[in-house]
């Protein structure tokens, strides 16, 4: 009797040690998980600081734009600028869309809560597969939370 006394006390000892060690790190993780928000955010200031649209391939639409966390949006033209791609309508928005940017940039309203970017089809080529994309330019807002929707979307004919 003795003997499982000891072995039920040593047993709840180790879960509740476990449990205790395991909340450890989610504390640890949640400031590791602000750390790596306000590094994504810088980043994106100083980009946006020297460009106003910001150029991504594959890989930094999938850290910045993507991943959590995220509390900014951002406003992605996808586009095939490349002469060999011959997309006269993709020119003409990207000179529209820098306009829109820059007047973001440099408004009143101005905040780090909202960038804008650009993946060209042969910079990023994996994003178009990843999002099931066949055409340009195609304009999409990714909210600070959640997907977007199907009014965040706009392809240009």
């Amino acid at each position: 009797m003795a003997a499982r006394w000891r072995f039920w006390c040593v047993s709840v000892t180790m879960v509740v040690a476990l449990l205790i060690v395991c909340d450890v790190p989610s504390a640890s993780a949640q400031r590791k998980k602000e750390m790596v928000l306000s590094e994504k955010v810088s980043q994106l200031m100083e980009w946006t600081n020297k460009r106003p649209v910001i150029r991504m391939n594959g890989d930094k639409f999938r850290r910045l734009v993507k991943a959590p966390p995220r509390n900014y949006s951002v406003i992605v033209m996808f586009t095939a600028l490349q002469l060999h791609r011959q997309c006269v309508v993709c020119k003409q928005a990207d000179e529209e869309f820098q306009i829109l940017a820059n007047s973001w940039r440099y408004s009143s309203a101005f905040t780090n809560r909202i960038f804008f970017a650009m993946v060209d089809f042969d910079e990023g080529s994996d994003v178009f597969q990843m999002l099931n994309m066949n055409s340009a330019p195609t304009f999409i807002n990714f909210p600070a939370k959640g997907k977007p929707k199907r009014g965040d979307t706009y392809e240009l004919p």
